[in-house]
C-alpha cells in the first residue's frame, strides 16, 4: 500500500460509504469504507495499520488513500460484497465472483473469508479441471478435490495440452501417474473396467498423498 501522486480520482458509487473510516485507491477509483473488518479479519491489515491514529494513519482522506497494487476495482467491489452484503446470510453469487474473492482473500490473509468462499463453492457444480487449477492456487484443502481428481482420472481421454499447461507440471505429472496406474492395474483400456471406487480412491490418495484415502 503506497501514496499515490496527488490527482482527480472518481468515488465508488456504491462502496464510498460516508461512514466509513479508511480510503482505499484502487485503479483509479476511491472505496471508503469501515478498516474494522480489515483489522478485525487480517493480520496483514492489522499490522499495516497499527500504531496509528484515525486521523494519523494512510486512508485518513481522499488526499491520501492506501493504494491497493495489482487489484481490479471489480474485483475489490466483489471482495467489499462479502461484508456488506445486503441480504443478511444468503451469499449468492457465480463460482467466477467467488474466485476473485478467495484470490484476494487468500493474498490478503483473510482465513474467515476463504473459509465462507471454500463453502459456497463446494455448493457448485464447477468443472474438475477448474476446480482444481483454482484450490492448488490459493492452497485449499486438497481432500475436498477427491472427486475432481477422480473425474480427470476416470475419463476415457487424455489430458490435452492446453489442459496439461493450466494444471501445471506437478499436478498433470500426479495425475497422469494416477490414470496410469489404474489403467495398467488389469490391463484393461478402461480404467473403470473392474475397479471398485474404493481402489481408484487409494490411487489417488497415494499420488497426491492424501492420508485419508490410504
Amino acid at each position: 500500500m503506497n501514496q499515490p501522486t496527488l490527482q482527480r480520482y472518481r468515488r465508488h458509487r456504491e462502496y464510498y460509504i460516508e461512514g466509513g473510516d479508511i480510503v482505499f485507491l484502487v485503479e483509479n477509483v476511491l472505496f471508503r469504507v469501515h478498516s474494522y473488518f480489515f483489522e478485525r479479519e487480517s493480520p496483514a491489515f492489522r499490522k499495516q495499520l497499527a500504531g496509528y491514529s484515525t486521523r494519523e494513519r494512510p486512508g485518513g482522506s481522499d488526499a491520501d488513500p492506501c493504494v491497493l497494487d495489482g487489484v481490479t476495482v471489480d474485483d475489490f467491489s466483489r471482495f467489499l460484497w462479502v461484508f456488506y452484503n445486503p441480504i443478511y446470510s444468503i451469499y449468492d453469487a457465480p463460482t467466477e465472483d467467488w474466485a476473485a474473492i478467495l484470490g484476494l482473500a487468500h493474498h490478503w490473509q483473510f482465513p474467515k473469508v476463504k473459509a465462507l468462499v471454500v463453502r459456497e463453492m463446494e455448493k457448485q457444480p464447477i468443472p474438475a479441471l477448474n476446480k482444481i487449477m483454482i484450490y492448488h492456487r490459493y492452497e485449499i484443502n486438497r481432500d475436498l478435490l477427491i472427486q475432481s481428481y477422480m473425474d480427470l482420472c476416470l475419463r476415457e481421454e487424455p489430458l490435452t495440452y492446453t489442459e496439461a499447461e493450466d494444471l501445471g507440471l506437478e499436478t498433470w505429472l500426479m495425475i497422469s501417474t494416477a490414470r496410469e496406474t489404474i489403467r495398467r492395474g488389469d490391463g484393461s483400456a478402461s480404467p473403470t473396467a473392474n475397479r471398485s471406487m474404493e481402489e481408484v480412491k487409494r490411487v489417488i490418495g497415494q499420488v497426491f498423498r492424501l492420508p485419508n484415502l490410504v
